[in-house]
């Protein structure tokens, strides 16, 4: 057996002590950053200042972080971040449906996300299960949201709105329509005249083909 001298095996020692030293300090570290993830989504959820780094890695963690069985997200409430969760949805429509929400008022059903471009019957079948939304009414049926109004120029009794005389109020009960487009339809109505096609009705801001096909069944084009 090889004899060491005093130095050498004090060399040892020391070598020793810090290979033992990097492993606790490697099994430390790897311990911080995973106790460290659910902090930065809690941080990053509630509006906590964080660094841009920091932010970043909340964010994909947010963003990739699947549905738990049963969980639904609501989509007048879920940031862009958030509705990454949702299948085939990416940042571009994500984006697309918050900024719809916020010009045209909450989605009440699942119809009305059909409005948001990208957005058509496939995914929204796919979307059904995972968001927090009323389904879809039957095409024939206009959600009876408000109270019928007093006069009967307004609302046929076949169930179809007329866009050249209901108010902002009645319009909004249409799938698809918020606020800010009832008002639009009305306003285009002051300044142009009476709608005399339903094509008429994309001249609108915010109504594209896609809304329009959905509206022409149930709408009306009175004198």
């Amino acid at each position: 057996m090889l004899e060491m001298t005093p130095q050498e095996r004090l060399a040892l020692s020391v070598t020793a002590l810090l290979l033992a030293a990097g492993i606790g300090a490697r099994v430390v570290s790897d311990a911080s950053l995973q106790a460290s993830a659910p902090t930065l989504i809690e941080a990053a959820g509630s509006g906590a200042p964080l660094g841009a780094a920091q932010q970043r890695m909340a964010e994909e963690q947010i963003r990739t972080r699947p549905l738990a069985e049963g969980e639904q997200l609501d989509p007048n409430t879920a940031t862009v971040i958030e509705l990454q969760r949702l299948p085939r949805v990416g940042p571009a429509l994500a984006g697309r449906i918050v900024s719809h929400r916020e010009a045209n008022g909450p989605f009440r059903s699942l119809a009305d996300l059909d409005a948001v471009a990208g957005v058509g019957p496939a995914m929204i079948a796919t979307l059904a299960p995972l968001v927090k939304l009323p389904p879809a009414p039957p095409r024939d049926h206009v959600p009876s949201q408000r109270s019928p109004p007093a006069t009967g120029g307004r609302s046929i009794g076949s169930g179809l709105v007329d866009v050249n005389s209901a108010t902002a109020q009645e319009l909004e009960a249409l799938p698809g329509i918020g606020p800010a487009i009832a008002r639009r339809i009305v306003d285009w109505r002051q300044q142009n005249g009476r709608f005399r096609t339903a094509a008429e009705l994309e001249k609108v801001p915010g109504i594209g083909p896609r809304l329009r096909e959905r509206l022409e069944p149930l709408v009306k084009l009175g004198p």
